[in-house]
């Protein structure tokens, strides 16, 4: 049979002022990995133990709220819900076409698709405004990017003259061949 009790190599350990400086230089066996390990788990089933009994008793706080409305608030309650969702639903489906509106604008300007989301709004106006000054921005952005990019030293003359004295003249005199 083999030995259970594997080792693992010295574990250098943080100073956290407990029983972990104690085991600073001890060689760790399977065993206490596996109760590391257990205590870990366990740690985590009660904190998730604890998440249901909080999400169960707010739902049995909730049915409880609910038993003890009349008919009349029930159904006020249920048509406020679903207004509520109505709403939401409207806002989704607004916001899908000014998402469409917002990308046929910003392609006909000439602008990234990738910036819809910055100029985005459920109020039309505002949207467009975002897209104005988007537009005037990212405009005005790649133009001083392009003079940037074109600024430089103006080419040299390498005729070997410095001053163009005789500006009719040309510069090379020699006869062509036909």
């Amino acid at each position: 049979m083999e030995d259970t009790k594997k080792t693992t190599p010295p574990v250098d350990t943080a100073d956290t002022g407990n029983k972990e400086e104690k085991d600073a230089g001890k060689n760790f066996t399977q065993t206490d990995m596996d109760n590391l390990a257990g205590k870990i788990r366990n740690e985590e089933k009660a904190k998730n133990e604890q998440a249901i009994k909080e999400a169960v008793a707010s739902a049995i706080a909730e049915y409880d709220r609910k038993a003890k409305l009349s008919e009349e608030e029930r159904e006020k309650e249920a048509r406020s819900q679903r207004e509520k969702e109505l709403q939401a639903r409207e806002q989704e489906i607004t916001l899908r076409e000014r998402r469409i509106e917002a990308l046929e604008q910003l392609q006909a300007k000439k602008i990234p698709v990738d910036l819809v989301d910055f100029v985005l709004d459920l109020d039309e106006s505002k949207m467009k405004d975002n897209i104005e000054r988007l537009a005037k921005s990212y405009n005005k952005s790649v133009e001083t990017g392009i003079t940037d990019k074109l600024k430089g030293n103006p080419p040299t003359d390498f005729s070997g003259t410095k001053n163009n004295q005789d500006s009719n003249k040309p510069k090379y005199s020699g006869t062509v061949a036909f």
